[in-house]
């Protein structure tokens, strides 16, 4: 059940215990702070993946922090991890933690993904890999990236010719045409993410990314923001 929803039904109950209890003071203020469920999304990228979060993080009971940091995909681990502890520690002061906790990488050059993964993991997290990078989600959003696009500058060319990026050295994303087709994005990315390639994506191993690729498990975030709307 979303946040919002579960915490309207619960200050019903509260009221009908008690209906005098006054609309003021710290227990309005407490409920303002719980109005929308809280995520971190940690990734890499500085400019498309931030904008793109930034802009869906805004839909029905779903609110986005995002934090970009030029790591490796282990390093985005940690710092996310150090990150969701200190969120623990504040809610500690009657603030809700975050409901969950995203670490969204590429593949590209790394080959630490595993690492990344056993860090989410341990940490209650979850590791979003796009492969061979994230503008594999976002061709997703007008047709299934193709089997053939494997590298991540033909996947951008690729992304950069549809349209679906743009600006300089074709880093934003255009907004007008991805608006509104999350849904059919995740259709298009389930005829890519085929279970061979599910295989490698669970495997993580390093030198062998060309098995699981395209790739995208964006699947999972849009499958929040459908539940949350």
């Amino acid at each position: 059940m979303p946040c919002s929803r579960k915490l309207s039904m619960k200050r019903t109950q509260m009221a009908k215990k008690n209906p005098k209890a006054p609309a003021h003071g710290r227990n309005v203020r407490r409920s303002a702070r719980h109005r929308h469920c809280r995520y971190l999304i940690v990734c890499g990228g500085e400019v498309t993946e931030r904008e793109y979060f930034q802009r869906i993080g805004q839909h029905g009971e779903v609110r986005f922090n995002v934090i970009s940091k030029t790591l490796d995909p282990e390093g985005l681990a940690k710092h996310a991890a150090k990150l969701k502890q200190e969120d623990l520690r504040n809610a500690e002061n009657g603030i809700d933690p975050y409901a969950g906790v995203w670490v969204v990488v590429d593949v590209d050059e790394y080959k630490n993904h595993a690492q990344a993964q056993r860090i989410c993991r341990d940490n209650g997290m979850e590791l979003i890999v796009s492969n061979p990078c994230f503008e594999v989600w976002l061709i997703d959003h007008v047709r299934a990236c193709p089997d053939s696009y494997t590298q991540t500058s033909s996947v951008e060319r690729y992304a950069a010719d549809l349209g679906v990026t743009t600006g300089h050295r074709n880093k934003y994303v255009d907004f007008q045409i991805i608006d509104g087709r999350m849904a059919e994005a995740a259709v298009n990315a389930g005829r890519h993410n085929t279970d061979v390639r599910a295989k490698g994506r669970r495997r993580l191993i390093p030198g062998q990314e060309q098995t699981y690729a395209p790739w995208t498990d964006m699947v999972l975030i849009e499958q929040l923001i459908s539940r949350s709307s």
